[in-house]
């Protein structure tokens, strides 16, 4: 459904994919936002503050018809209904539809206060920010570079796209910023470590606090039936990582070579495990292919985790029960995989 909409201030883009039990719920909490008088103050008078871009992406449950029918009832509410093609090509398409000053992005099972678009403009104008992170890693009332947040952001787990304002112009001018296509795991940072990079040296992230953003954790269980191969983006997104931060090496410290080198690892041992749970929990196993997949699987993570105990202190940087699962791994990843996959059998 075309929408014509003078340029609003912020554009919500939401992919939605088998939606249909969150997104209504979702699309509502977005839609009754609070924008206070001094926010909107703050900047250029406009009537149109947020437009919500929803992309359907090739549902097959209700998701699509809820969509319209929302987008019948509120007039800032635009759809997008395309073929499947995974969360990244999804919200890349909003990008390319939308028009607000800011983006922001909210996922379809989450839910946000009635508050939180406004918290998040009002420190973007009473700051002259580029970005605005709620909850973040770092709690100061300065604005930090993108450099800094990299290292105590990103390397400190916040690797997600929600509970951000970007400002339009840092995704479109000098080069595009856009979601990784063909990644399934790992997207939401890639994006994120490009724009942080983008910003560079620049102080222009804000930090606020507040509970705006109410993520669901919605944890389908898939794993537990089947090894997929998009399980090797957990150690795909972070290839990639290593590849743009060698670019910028000198601008990070020692601290956050050392925070790599144990995510690094953290990565690899979560893909065997994966791996190891899944091939204890299957009947009926075709023995051939999940011998292939074991030796794919022991040679990736082994390759990673020998390249990350190569930057000196990164073993001990591992927590005790992370070290324990590389010396097993290292000694024979044969029986990491047998003992971790009985012991979530169990």
């Amino acid at each position: 459904m075309n929408k014509a909409m003078a340029e609003p201030l912020v554009s919500v883009i939401i992919p939605a994919y088998q939606a249909q039990d969150y997104i209504e719920n979702c699309v509502r909490s977005v839609c009754s936002q609070k924008i206070s008088e001094d926010v909107i103050n703050g900047f250029t008078k406009s009537d149109n503050i947020i437009e919500v871009i929803i992309v359907d992406d090739g549902s097959k449950d209700s998701t699509g018809r809820i969509c319209d029918e929302l987008s019948a009832q509120f007039s800032n509410v635009k759809v997008l209904h395309v073929k499947n093609g995974g969360v990244s090509k999804a919200r890349n398409l909003g990008i390319e539809n939308s028009c607000g000053r800011y983006i922001a992005f909210v996922d379809a099972d989450d839910l946000v206060e009635e508050s939180y678009i406004s918290d998040l403009l009002r420190s973007a104008a009473q700051n002259n920010a580029d970005i605005v992170i709620m909850d973040g890693k770092i709690k100061t009332d300065e604005l930090i570079s993108g450099y800094r947040y990299i290292e105590d952001g990103i390397l400190s787990e916040d690797t997600h796209v929600w509970g951000k304002l970007f400002i339009r112009s840092l995704l479109e001018e000098d080069g595009k910023i856009r979601f990784p296509d063909g990644i399934t795991i790992g997207e939401d940072m890639l994006f994120l470590l490009d724009i942080l990079i983008k910003a560079g040296s620049k102080k222009c992230i804000s930090m606020i606090t507040g509970s705006g953003y109410r993520y669901n954790f919605n944890d389908s269980g898939a794993m537990l039936t089947e090894f997929k191969p998009s399980y090797f983006d957990q150690i795909k997104c972070w290839d990639i990582a290593d590849e743009r931060l060698n670019k910028i090496e000198y601008k990070l410290s020692d601290k956050a070579r050392l925070k790599f080198a144990v995510i690094r690892i953290m990565a690899a041992l979560l893909v065997v495990s994966k791996f190891a749970k899944s091939n204890n929990m299957r009947e009926n196993i075709d023995k051939i292919s999940a011998e292939v997949m074991k030796d794919k699987v022991i040679g990736s993570a082994s390759q990673v985790i020998s390249k990350a105990l190569r930057i000196k202190g990164s073993y001990n940087r591992l927590s005790a029960g992370y070290k324990i699962k590389v010396a097993i791994f290292r000694f024979s990843p044969d029986l990491y995989i047998k003992l971790y996959g009985q012991w979530k059998k169990r």
